[in-house]
């Protein structure tokens, strides 16, 4: 039995890399998935909600610099975008190296499989086990909170 498990092993390593081409580039993106608690058309009930929910369970509030923009949704400021080098403006998703337990708002646009156009309120991003722990913690005060998976872009951003 053990030689059958090794052999197996052994021939899906060997297949797995015949499938790889040198040609194949790497796609940048993860998976992540976030902890919701609201969805809504409007950003100042996403922003009253999210201050809310801050004050209520003493969770940190960071909208990461980001600004609503009638154009894309948020954007980064003007001056922020130009110390970048980027076009303005410029709006990335959180879920790229800052997972853990705050609350922002993002714009739906920027997750694949989300309905667009809604300002998100997340308390959560990372793995399944980490914001399914902070949805028991949520859904005592919002009953409808949930956690949804998405791709996140982690390539280049110039």
């Amino acid at each position: 039995m053990k030689k059958t498990i090794i052999l197996f092993i052994f021939l899906s390593n060997l297949f797995a890399s015949y499938a790889q081409t040198d040609d194949a580039e790497p796609r940048p993106y993860i998976n992540k998935h976030f902890c919701i608690i609201l969805s809504t058309k409007s950003y100042t009930e996403a922003n009253k909600i999210a201050l809310q929910a801050s004050k209520f369970f003493k969770i940190k509030l960071d909208y990461r610099d980001l600004l609503p923009n009638k154009k894309i949704g948020l954007t980064l400021s003007k001056a922020d975008c130009e110390a970048q080098s980027w076009e303005f403006p410029a709006y990335y998703s959180r879920g790229r190296d800052d997972d853990g337990e705050y609350i922002s708002i993002e714009f739906s646009n920027a997750f694949s499989g989300y309905t667009k156009g809604y300002y998100i309120v997340v308390v959560a991003s990372g793995n399944k086990i980490e914001t399914n722990k902070t949805l028991l913690k949520v859904k005592k005060k919002y009953k409808t909170a949930y956690v949804k998976q998405s791709e996140v872009y982690v390539g280049c951003m110039h």
